[in-house]
């Protein structure tokens, strides 16, 4: 696999693509926060865009994306409920303690009488699948001049059924393992919105590279039709020669025309995606240069099944049906149970040792379920779901690496394309000054540079399309193999 971020790379970038981060983790986009310098942009009324246009770089891009964009922003909203779920989970093991108290005033035969208590209670669930319950309660009654006192501790721990740290901490696990999903799922939308502005950012790149061709086709036409008319002057040009130029020149009008309309879809698509005023007029970077990236299709098909998302969260949700098998099937073993309690009570009405009462227990409980077949049912739930799970995860891995292995032939198809485009566009180039200077000698026709010029256009139109098709084959490569997030160095510590 490569070690560049992206075919479209400077060489600040790993500077400056740290620093946006930084400032999308530390500086969300809020409400009542001053305009960004984007927005204090004055508008141009009369083109509707900005007067200043918006000069981005793919890295500027990456970072706005990662601070602004809103499927990014509603996925980490959805991450504080999913951290506090994992709170609560971890919790499981955690003495919980209730405290009830009340007061109240009775009337009896004309007497009058007033109560109050507190009882707090204390609750705790064990590793090893016992429960402990300990609880105080003291109730003052005006009737009788003192307190009654009552103080127990009661301990059941299962042998059988519910019994055994797996299963006491099955919540606990599956808590974890559903916070490593709900990282993975995060992980994914992260992928999925840097890939999707990248391919936006890249689509404005071909529409304005367009719009630059369009406009320099149309400028040679201009200059045929006046090397027309001074052939014409001459007297080495028929008069109705020139109307084949002025037609070429009306249809390459048109296109730069369509040009410009198709590098405005391509801005607004952009700007959608990074979240900013739909009226700014931005500038891409269309300098930089596409080189071949050299591809291991093994390591990359290993690459994506260490790496993937949805196959590391489908190997985690496998684990998960697994331990509610494991949980399933221990509820259908025998409740048995051993037991214990100790209480203490105290009474006012009764002097002397003989208010004070005392009493242990010890015992042993077995509870055999007949007849009932929900246990066995959902015990069979959780082994079709264990099976199911497994099947589709072989199945997805397969998958992925026949996409690996799919994309990484097509990028290399893409660049062999993208060589001959290459070399067409430089051959035509040459045809076209050929074509040229023997029309000045008189020695072609006027409708003979005119295909030649048609055919630049084309060669133009093919090697830009083929360019920007490798570049994006490469992105959605880096997507398949899961490696777009460690491309860009996104940090995922805080979520």
């Amino acid at each position: 696999m490569r070690n560049d971020r992206s075919p479209l790379r400077g060489g600040r970038r790993s500077a400056t693509l740290a620093a946006y981060a930084l400032l999308a983790l530390a500086t969300p986009c809020q409400p009542g926060v001053a305009a960004s310098p984007v927005d204090r942009q004055p508008l141009d009324t009369t083109s509707g865009w900005r007067a200043a246009p918006l000069r981005l770089s793919l890295e500027d891009a990456v970072a706005l994306g990662l601070r602004d964009n809103r499927a990014i922003r509603s996925a980490r909203l959805a991450r504080i409920a999913q951290k506090f779920d994992l709170v609560v989970a971890n919790r499981h093991f955690v003495p919980r303690v209730d405290i009830l108290t009340g007061g109240e005033t009775r009337r009896d035969d004309g007497a009058t009488a007033t109560s109050t208590s507190v009882s707090p209670t204390m609750r705790w669930r064990s590793p090893t699948g016992a429960t402990v319950a300990a609880s105080w309660s003291r109730v003052a009654d005006s009737r009788y001049g003192g307190d009654f006192e009552t103080r127990s501790l009661t301990v059941s721990q299962p042998l059988m059924k519910g019994a055994g740290f797996t299963i006491a901490g099955a919540p606990v696990q599956q808590a974890r393992l559903q916070e490593i999903i709900n990282q993975l799922a995060l992980k994914a939308t992260f992928s999925d919105t840097i890939t999707a502005i990248i391919l936006a950012y890249r689509s404005l790149v071909q529409a304005q590279r367009q719009v630059d061709l369009a406009d320099a086709s149309l400028q040679r036409t201009v200059a045929l039709v006046e090397t027309s008319r001074l052939l014409i002057d001459a007297g080495r040009m028929a008069a109705a020669d020139i109307v084949q130029a002025q037609s070429r020149q009306a249809i390459q009008r048109v296109a730069l025309s369509q040009a410009r309309q198709q590098q405005t879809s391509a801005q607004l698509t952009l700007l959608r995606l990074l979240a900013l005023d739909l009226q700014t007029s931005v500038v891409v970077d269309t300098s930089q240069p596409t080189s071949h990236q050299s591809l291991d299709i093994s390591e990359l098909s290993a690459g994506a099944l260490a790496n993937r998302m949805d196959v590391l969260a489908l190997e985690h949700a496998l684990e998960q049906a697994r331990l509610t098998l494991t949980v399933a099937s221990n509820a259908r073993l025998w409740d048995l149970s051993l037991y214990g309690s100790i209480q203490h009570q105290r009474t006012p009405d009764i002097a002397g040792p003989a208010g004070r009462a005392s009493s242990q227990m010890v015992g042993l409980q077995l509870n055999i379920p007949f007849g009932d077949f929900s246990l066995r049912q959902s015990e069979l739930r959780a082994q079709i779901n264990v099976r199911t799970a497994a099947l589709q995860l072989e199945e997805l891995r397969q998958a992925v690496v026949a996409q690996v292995q799919d994309a990484a032939q097509s990028v290399e198809a893409d660049w062999q394309q993208l060589e001959l485009a290459r070399q067409a566009r430089t051959l035509t180039r040459q045809a076209l000054d050929i074509a040229h200077d023997k029309l000045k000698a008189g020695r072609a026709s006027n409708f003979e540079v005119l295909s030649i010029e048609a055919d630049l256009r084309a060669a133009d139109i093919q090697a830009l399309t083929a360019e920007i098709t490798y570049l994006n084959a490469l992105t959605l490569l880096d997507q398949l193999t899961g490696r777009t997030v460690e491309t860009w160095k996104i940090d995922f510590a805080g979520d």
